[in-house]
């Protein structure tokens, strides 16, 4: 046993305190008698009594000194000591990145086994402080200075991989923070922390990595690419072999759920190895992956989308205001402007058009300049202000209220949404027209000063998202990431789909961005309507950090005053023993007392 505040041993002169006041309770008082034999035949009896008996006449001065002993035995807070850890203080980091959850054995991943070893530790403890960190991009405390194993096993079985490479260094220098000069003991979960990294503690503190996992064979789908080159499509992957042994890789090639390409490929150790692919089949996503590895599958598949760049193109026509094409060209890298004389392109691209009647329109999405061919009769002057959708995208930073415009004209389209109007003539309005969305404006930038507004061509990139927003593919993302997303007005809700058709997450709020999952994978953003839904296609991919599973060797530091991990001792503290007894002889204290009293 031994005691962690024993200065409180001078509290024992209470005792003595105690026993001096005992000398100074209530004397009896003097009084003549007619004899004195009764008296001394009952010290006769008192003086054969056994010892024990005769202690029974001061038994409340010894509960009193007995119940002050117990109080002062629980200041100096004594305890019991054990084999286990050493130090008031354990911060456990968990690296989650995808390498984690590479097989470390036939059956268990390496994410599993730092779980295991994290239990294991915390059998070893008694009452010290746990806090758990995660190594994400940025650390993540989950409990802190609990000292509940319950709590801390709930926390650890619902650690899940982030598949996202670890912030190992940022996570150590926080928990060197949350232990500061108290005696701790940090243990890292992780696969690759190198003993060469630069680590620094505090004399008091001792670091432990847990690398898991040994070195295993290793097939990874690097890069996976496809491009358009004259009119064909051509890919390109590289593998590499992280084993020690050449292997035979089989690489597949899928298109539309089409197999496109099936070859074997002999990879050397060590080896980098690119595949070109060419005269591919044309398709919107394409699926590559290798086969011949089985301890980490998760690097051994990509997606790649075949971008349509004509899509975003913007088509200026004819007679367009010269503010409006100087405009297109601050909020575009891909303007192209046409005369009368062009032909009209083939390509579907963002079309901005005035003066051309509705049927020789061209396909795709169009912005619309009125008048186009109408009378005089159909001009409205204009009275009273503005009032516009303040949550229509297409208006966000517009600042549409301060514009100033005379007249406009009626649309010769009908059912389309008004996003600003005058009085009750529409100024601006959007929708779909012959299968393509569309965009109105009904009054001419001569009647206006809207192109001296900063928010014009603001606007006019708003519109050619807005326009181009129905693409199928949004592009290539990292586990985690956030999608700046922007729904239109009829969008009651967004889900977020894998391969399988599984919803991963919903979203009813937009307040904020949306977050992508972690898991790598081909993923739909399924955008839900009042009448219909549109899909939008997505994928996320390992950091290139995350398509090797090379592993370091376990390591351990401590300075000349930490304990080392391996040869620490546990404190028991068993303070509450000794309340509980002060707290029991104080009861009986009491009823020895209400028995003399009553009696």
């Amino acid at each position: 046993m031994g005691f962690s505040a024993p200065l409180y041993f001078t509290l024992t002169s209470f005792l003595l305190f105690v026993i001096f006041l005992y000398f100074f309770r209530k004397q009896y008082e003097k009084r003549p008698i007619p004899s004195v034999l009764l008296w001394q035949e009952w010290m006769n009896e008192f003086e054969a009594q056994a010892w024990w008996k005769k202690l029974q006449h001061h038994i409340l001065l010894y509960l009193q000194l007995l119940a002050l002993l117990f109080l002062i035995f629980s200041l100096v807070q004594p305890y019991l000591e054990k084999k286990g850890m050493e130090g008031d203080h354990f911060v456990f980091i968990f690296d989650t990145s995808a390498s984690m959850t590479a097989l470390a054995d036939e059956e268990n991943t390496r994410f599993e086994l730092a779980k295991r070893e994290a239990l294991d530790t915390l059998e070893q403890l008694s009452d010290q402080a746990v806090t758990i960190i995660v190594a994400n991009d940025t650390p993540l405390v989950m409990e802190e200075r609990t000292t509940s194993k319950n709590e801390i096993r709930r926390h650890l079985e619902a650690l899940k991989p982030s598949y996202s490479t670890a912030n190992l260094t940022d996570s150590i220098e926080l928990a060197k923070s949350l232990i500061g000069e108290e005696q701790g003991q940090i243990h890292v979960f992780s696969d690759n922390l190198s003993k060469s990294t630069d680590l620094l503690f505090h004399e008091n503190t001792t670091f432990a990595a847990h690398n898991l996992g040994g070195e295993l064979p290793n097939l990874s789908l690097m890069t996976f690419g496809v491009s358009r080159n004259d009119e064909k499509v051509i890919g390109v992957a590289t593998i590499k072999n992280e084993s020690k042994e050449p292997k035979e890789v089989v690489l597949e090639v899928y298109g539309e759920d089409e197999k496109l390409v099936e070859m074997t490929e002999r990879i050397e150790p060590d080896e980098t190895k690119t595949i070109y692919l060419e005269n591919l089949s044309e398709a919107k996503i394409y699926h590559a992956k290798i086969s011949g590895d089985k301890h980490y599958v998760l690097d051994n598949e990509q997606h790649a989308f075949l971008l349509d760049e004509s899509k975003s193109t913007v088509y200026v026509h004819e007679n367009v205001h010269p503010f409006a094409r100087k405009a297109l060209e601050i909020a575009s890298s891909q303007v192209v402007h046409l005369t009368s004389k062009s032909p009209v392109p083939d390509q579907e691209g963002v079309h901005f058009i005035k003066g051309i009647p509705m049927e020789e329109w061209p396909k795709g999405p169009k912005y619309i300049f009125l008048p186009m061919a109408q009378s005089p009769e159909q001009k409205v002057e204009l009275e009273g202000e503005i009032s516009f959708d303040q949550n229509h995208p297409l208006l966000n930073l517009v600042e549409i209220d301060k514009v100033f415009v005379q007249s406009a004209y009626s649309s010769p389209i009908d059912g389309l949404e008004v996003l600003a109007n005058k009085g009750n003539v529409p100024l601006l309005l959007e929708g779909v027209h012959d299968g393509y969305p569309i965009i109105i404006q009904t009054f001419e930038l001569d009647a206006s000063d809207w192109p001296l507004h900063p928010g014009f061509p603001l606007f006019l990139y708003n519109a050619i998202e807005h326009l181009t927003a129905g693409q199928e593919l949004l592009g290539y993302f990292s586990p985690g990431d956030w999608l700046e997303y922007i729904p239109p007005s009829d969008i009651s809700s967004v889900e977020i789909a894998n391969a399988s058709g599984e919803t991963v997450v919903q979203y009813e709020d937009f307040d904020q961005n949306l977050q992508l999952p972690h898991k790598p994978g081909l993923y739909r953003l399924i955008e839900v309507k009042s009448s219909d839904t549109t899909e939008k296609f997505l994928t996320v991919m390992l950091d290139d950090e995350e398509k090797s599973i090379s592993t370091e060797e376990s390591f351990s530091l401590s300075s000349s005053k930490a304990t080392k991990v391996e040869e620490g001792i546990s404190k028991y503290d068993i303070t509450y023993i000794f309340l509980i007894l002060g707290l029991l002889v104080l009861l009986v204290e009491w009823e020895v007392y209400r028995r003399a009293v009553t009696n």
